[in-house]
């Protein structure tokens, strides 16, 4: 393990459960389950060091707190009880009963700081949340490498981080793409790869009539294997080899009123200049119950073919397409697959469990499927 790490969470307590929490984020809570990562959260508040903070863990685990150390902590677990609405805070040199949630972050006022205490015994969350629906299992981890093991796992669930100043920033520091290309020159861009696993999922649904928006050839079709579509016609701003129709998206006139069961749309809304006017003549061109199907990418360098005008994520996505009677999204990305398509990493460099990993806050590719 080559970092020094420091601790980076927000605890909720309610019914016995203990979850960490997330500011500002449409990432779920995560059950913390055991005192052992209770116990590891507060250590490296104050020991960033991997080895020392497994010496003070095996202390931890071996010797009980005193009477006196109990009845100094005692006094606090009053907060905890079932109309707690705050938040425990572990964070850099710091652990703090926040009294009003995230709000209190910055409010002394609001704050109850218990770091010095935990400096003089570093159990003062294991007091604290005794009680709770935690399993004992410190007598359980009995080697370094169960204990880095341990420490790798809060670190990858964002519960621990590498201390400040210290992230190796190795072949990312610098100020350039690895490709502007989006990747292609290494490889398979990102929001490909998400689109792959797009057109996996719909592809046995579109059928019928089908017209693609910014599609430029049969070889489209064949590309994306739209066996099943009995007609395929594409429509582009300009006349080219393979495009059917020349027209504008935001020409209602340039497609006869619900003539296709099918219309697809892949990386193309972020080139209207105002996609809501392209989408609601989507919905008057399909037939009824016609269907949709889009993706439009959200971490992706500016690419003006011919304008560059949106990213637009999830809830415009959403609202984009409210007219339509059933939706369904699909959102793709995590932080390194954000950082991978910006900096024009292939997807290729990534494993598959990396490009896999969900995370609300960070998509790479937003999709939906719309119903008319």
């Amino acid at each position: 393990m080559t970092h020094n790490y420091i601790a980076n969470a927000f605890l909720s307590v309610k019914s016995g459960r203990v979850e960490a929490v997330f500011s500002s984020s449409q990432r779920s809570p995560i059950p913390i389950e055991t005192l052992s990562d209770i116990a590891i959260l507060e250590i490296f508040a104050f020991c960033p060091s991997v080895d020392r903070a497994y010496k003070i863990f095996q202390t931890i685990a071996s010797k009980p707190l005193s009477e006196s150390e109990i009845a100094e902590i005692e006094p606090y677990r009053s907060w905890l009880d079932r109309d707690f609405e705050g938040l425990i805070f572990v964070g850099d040199k710091q652990i703090a009963l926040l009294k009003n949630g995230f709000n209190s972050f910055f409010s002394a006022d609001d704050k109850i700081e218990l770091g010095e205490m935990s400096q003089s015994h570093p159990r003062v969350l294991s007091v604290l949340l005794q009680g709770q629906q935690l399993e004992n299992n410190l007598d359980r981890i009995t080697t370094f490498s169960e204990f880095e093991a341990a420490v790798r796992s809060l670190n990858n669930l964002g519960l621990l981080s590498p201390e400040i100043r210290s992230i190796d920033w190795g072949d990312l520091r610098k100020t350039a793409a690895f490709c502007s290309a989006f990747g292609l020159t290494r490889g398979t861009p990102i929001d490909r790869y998400y689109l792959k696993q797009f057109v996996d999922r719909i592809r046995s649904s579109v059928t019928g009539k089908v017209l693609e928006l910014g599609g430029g050839s049969e070889s489209d079709r064949q590309f994306y294997q739209f066996d099943l579509a009995q007609t395929y016609q594409t429509l582009n701003l300009e006349a080219a080899p393979g495009v059917d129709i020349v027209g504008d998206v935001h020409d209602r006139t340039c497609i006869e009123p619900e003539s296709f069961d099918a219309i697809v749309i892949f990386n193309v809304l972020e080139h209207c200049h105002a996609p809501w006017i392209a989408v609601e003549n989507i919905h008057a061109w399909l037939k009824p119950d016609g269907r949709c199907f889009c993706m439009v990418p959200n971490a992706q360098r500016i690419h003006k073919i011919p304008m560059d005008y949106w990213r637009p994520l999830p809830d415009a996505v959403e609202w984009i397409f409210r007219s339509f009677a059933q939706t369904q999204m699909f959102v793709y990305g995590n932080p390194l697959a954000t950082i991978a398509s910006l900096y024009g990493i292939a997807a290729e460099e990534l494993t598959p469990a990396e490009l896999d990993m969900f995370h609300p806050d960070y998509p790479v590719a937003t999709c939906i499927v719309a119903e008319k």
